[in-house]
């Protein structure tokens, strides 16, 4: 008998994504104290990056939005606002900007992202 885990993302519209972070660095002796940046590190999960509905818009908490706002889900990946990550399917890079939650019911995991480069600078 096939057990209900609740709503998921079908796989055929996941693919890899990869969280982008620096791990490591430190203040370096050779270089007068000067920081020393980490080597940066992706971490892969699934996930699925579509257009962000009027919905949406009207229960953001955020702030500003720009034609660049886009959703992610992941099927139970958590993102921390602010994080970084790369599309595998284009290569496009995007900011985390807000968590857009469905309560503890289920673990789908859904967030408001931009793309980066277009509208954020970082």
């Amino acid at each position: 008998m096939r057990t209900w885990k609740g709503p998921k993302i079908p796989r055929a519209l996941l693919h890899d994504m990869f969280e982008v972070h620096t791990e490591g660095g430190e203040y370096g002796k050779e270089s007068g104290g000067q920081w020393q940046p980490g080597k940066q590190v992706e971490t892969k999960f699934q996930g699925a990056v579509l257009p962000l509905n009027n919905e949406d818009l009207q229960y953001m908490d955020s702030g500003t939005y720009t034609v660049n706002a886009q959703k992610v889900y992941t099927n139970g990946y958590m993102l921390r606002i602010g994080a970084q990550f790369r599309d595998g399917y284009d290569g496009q890079l995007y900011t985390v900007k807000q968590e857009l939650t469905h309560g503890p019911i289920h673990p789908l995991k859904r967030y408001m992202v931009e793309k980066k480069g277009a509208s954020n600078p970082k």
